[in-house]
């Protein structure tokens, strides 16, 4: 989708709306510019919206914008870069890279084991996946029903005494989704509203990044293994079983939480989590060996999306995919980019 700068429809200040409807909005790092462009597609946008849901509608675009992680281009191998036939930890969940290793790190289900070369142009990645709380305003201005369902399948509520209860509690938890379609209307929305280029990432921008622009790192975590509450490895220096001991052990009983783990290098959060994310790209298995090595964009076609993450031991290469499911999956979300070469906030 193509955005463009909206004119401004009244000239006021920026923390006013016309009509004099007032949209108080602030940012240490936006430009006054781009409030006042997110302000004015806020009021010519949804003009029938009332002041208070057109300021979390700014308050949205904004953290959005803020909590981007800019991400240089440049060329890495893409797919499994192999592991150790015998793992010295022996857990997959604790392994170190060596350009000596020969083995799939794991079963090539998916096609992640044909490694390619993949050359890409700067972009920027959001360092959170959308939280629950930021996609239901945006589905709340677009008249659609919330994005959960009631034990029985029966849509919630969104005036329930339920819903109003558990709202604080799912702030910070990765949004739900029943299709890739929700989450390719959420990256646009934010697009229309902030007249920047915002979608979900490609496949291969999500590997990019999640391997920290190309390294081989196993797990997008900040010590490249993924640690799990309980978890032990093999020491072989001692001879001993040892626990997890790094401070992420703990955030696994928060998984579904957007920043429950620290983050990867690139200061990109919850891409091992166990999230499934989805990505732009349609899924053939066989793609990897006919891809452009120029910013892929994936196959014209096909019947299931990519997701990258999951439940499992999945890597930083692992390739998921999906079709559309009969109900909202807490465990099935997505985080948006911005698709342009220059920083959004220089």
């Amino acid at each position: 989708m193509n955005n463009k700068w909206l004119s401004m429809v009244c000239l006021m200040p920026i923390i006013a709306g016309c009509g004099g409807d007032r949209i108080d909005v602030s940012s240490e790092h936006l430009s006054t510019q781009q409030l006042e462009t997110i302000i004015s597609n806020i009021n010519a946008q949804y003009p029938d919206v009332g002041i208070t849901l057109k300021k979390e509608m700014a308050d949205v675009a904004v953290k959005a914008i803020e909590n981007l992680v800019f991400v240089e281009g440049g060329s890495f191998d893409m797919g499994d870069f192999k592991g150790p036939c015998e793992i010295p930890s022996k857990t997959r969940e604790r392994m170190d890279w060596s350009p000596n290793h020969k083995c799939y790190s794991i079963a090539d289900f998916s096609g992640q084991g044909y490694q390619h070369k993949v050359t890409l142009d700067a972009y920027s990645i959001a360092k959170f996946e959308t939280t629950y709380a930021d996609m239901e305003v945006m589905r709340k201005v677009s008249g659609l029903p919330l994005a959960d369902q009631n034990l029985d399948g029966t849509p919630m509520d969104r005036d329930s005494t339920e819903f109003k209860r558990d709202l604080k509690r799912w702030e910070q938890m990765a949004a739900s989704t029943r299709t890739w379609q929700n989450a390719k209307d959420y990256c646009q929305w934010l697009g229309n509203i902030t007249a920047l280029p915002f979608d979900l990432p490609t496949e291969a921008q999500w590997e990019y990044a999640a391997r920290s622009r190309g390294q081989n790192r196993y797990f997008a975590t900040n010590t490249g293994y993924r640690q799990v509450k309980d978890g032990s490895y093999y020491n072989p220096k001692t001879g001993y079983r040892e626990y997890y001991r790094d401070e992420d052990v703990n955030a696994s009983s928060r998984i579904a939480e957007v920043d429950a783990f620290p983050p990867n290098p690139l200061g990109v959060y919850g891409m091992s989590n166990q999230v499934a994310e989805w990505v732009n790209d349609w899924y053939a298995k066989d793609y990897y060996q006919h891809s452009p090595e120029h910013n892929p964009q994936g196959p014209e076609s096909g019947t299931e999306k990519v997701q990258r993450d999951g439940s499992g031991v999945t890597m930083t290469f692992s390739r998921l995919h999906a079709s559309d499911y009969d109900r909202y999956r807490v465990g099935v979300s997505f985080r948006c980019a911005v698709q342009q070469s220059v920083p959004v906030n220089p």
